[in-house]
């Protein structure tokens, strides 16, 4: 049976809403030169769309919108360039990250305690990702109400794929006369097939009450606990994190295919 998602898109908005946006992707695996959040999207950049998408939602419900960019410190005069070209003023403030993205995520975290309203224990916080530029209003507004009502939420879809856990091939095995035909040293076995009907794939806005959010970035600093997954800390430390019903539309950025098929959703609304 599949955990139940928060859906309801309707909420009494109370609270401000403060958004942490990473925005240091290279473009490496783009195969371009540029920082991919710089990479046009039918014509407008890839960071522009992903922070159009939460002023539009600042205009339609009258909440504040307090808007942190992380990036690096190549792109910083660019970014604050591209904030002013499309009239983005709910960018607060655009600050270097770290090495990982975990610290770039507490350099976040430290930047929107310096703006002129400083986040209340209760507001929420969004980390999203500056490379998910298709995020719709109705994802956005589930995310607020997930974090209206609970202390750490995660945008995610239902798995479509099957998926398998593997081991490695161990090496004496994979050398012996019996191992099987085609079984080279190192190759991967399947250890067992998960039950694909208890598996979402993960994406952002990840949702934090401030002051759970701020807690859990200061302990994991405290413990030496990585993950790559904002929301990971937290099990790791045993909040729990409900399940928002995200888009398969809302992609990240990452490879030329990533590009195509954004354009294609977004002709589809033309």
């Amino acid at each position: 049976m599949q955990p139940p998602l928060i859906t309801n898109a309707q909420v009494i908005f109370q609270q401000d809403l403060y958004v942490i946006v990473p925005a240091a992707g290279l473009g490496t695996r783009m195969g371009i030169s540029e920082s991919k959040q710089f990479l046009k999207i039918a014509g407008i950049p890839v960071l522009a769309r992903t922070l159009q998408a939460f002023s539009e939602f600042g205009k339609s419900t009258g909440k504040a919108v307090h808007v942190v960019v992380v990036t690096n410190e190549d792109a910083l005069d660019r970014v604050a360039a591209l904030t002013r070209e499309y009239d983005l003023d709910i960018v607060e403030k655009i600050v270097i990250g770290g090495a990982t993205r975990q610290d770039s995520v507490a350099c976040g975290i430290r930047a929107i305690e310096t703006l002129s309203r400083v986040p209340g224990p209760l507001d929420i916080v969004f980390i999203h990702d500056g490379a998910r530029c298709l995020l719709d209003q109705d994802t956005i507004k589930k995310c607020f109400a997930g974090g209206a009502a609970h202390q750490v939420c995660v945008t995610a879809t239902p798995c479509k794929n099957t998926i398998k856990s593997v081991v490695p091939q161990d090496t004496a095995e994979a050398k012996s006369a019996e191992a099987p035909a085609g079984v080279a040293s190192g190759d991967l076995l399947v250890e067992k097939t998960l039950d694909r009907s208890l598996l979402y794939e993960v994406q952002t806005p990840q949702v934090f009450k401030y002051c759970i959010l701020k807690e859990v970035s200061e302990k994991a600093q405290a413990q030496g606990i990585q993950a790559t997954d904002d929301t990971a800390l937290a099990e790791a430390l045993g909040y729990p994190v409900h399940l928002i019903a995200g888009s398969y539309r809302n992609i990240k950025i990452t490879t030329p295919e990533d590009a195509v098929i954004a354009e294609y959703f977004l002709s589809e609304k033309l």
